[in-house]
């Protein structure tokens, strides 16, 4: 897998969000679901998604965190016991770039708060073993989106392609309807566009 950014910068961004969250939860007192929040629709998220030198290794936590707080942060003294939160920055931070996911969807599927109740056991076991535990609470992907990927295809591409309603491919992507259920031809028209078999739109 090619990643955003090499990994001679992960100890900076990790030793940063690590730092960036357990000053913001623990020294300013800011709850956990509105500073991820924040940090997921900022600059400074996507910045680093994006491998931006300036967030990458650039900007001390207490610079990215008066940037997200549009006030200036006093530094403040990380204690050498680190905190659940400032663990939960370091593997946020690690999962990022291990998945190559944006922290939107991680934190979707793992919520800041829950991966700071994860701190025990998990801090003493290698990042790799949470990133394992991330990974497994991810939506499982449906058969016809893999196959959507494979082929390349957005879904409104597909659609066009096949005749099939936008609306039903979300659908069936999403489990809000089960593809097995789809009639005949339907399956017919996306296997024929996707190169498949019907069966391997249903498992």
């Amino acid at each position: 897998m090619i990643r955003a950014y090499n990994e001679m910068y992960l100890s900076d961004v990790m030793h940063n969000l690590a730092d960036f969250f357990d000053i913001a939860i623990n020294a300013i007192g800011l709850d956990a679901d509105e500073i991820s929040t924040r940090f997921c629709q900022s600059q400074i998220a996507e910045g680093i998604e994006k491998a931006n030198p300036n967030y990458l290794s650039g900007k001390s936590a207490t610079e990215m965190l008066s940037e997200l707080l549009g006030k200036d942060v006093p530094y403040a003294q990380i204690p050498l016991d680190r905190s659940p939160e400032y663990w939960a920055g370091w593997i946020l931070a690690y999962a990022q770039w291990y998945l190559d996911k944006p922290f939107k969807e991680i934190l979707n599927a793992v919520p800041l708060r829950t991966l700071i109740e994860r701190y025990y056991p998990y801090h003493e076991a290698p990042e790799s073993k949470t990133v394992e535990w991330i990974a497994a609470q991810f939506p499982a992907e449906s058969a016809l989106k893999r196959c959507r990927n494979l082929r390349n295809l957005s879904q409104k591409q597909l659609a066009a392609l096949s005749g099939v309603k936008l609306r039903s491919i979300k659908c069936y992507e999403q489990g809000d309807i089960d593809i097995r259920n789809a009639q005949a031809e339907t399956l017919y028209a996306l296997a024929k566009v996707l190169d498949c078999s019907i069966e391997d739109l249903i498992k």
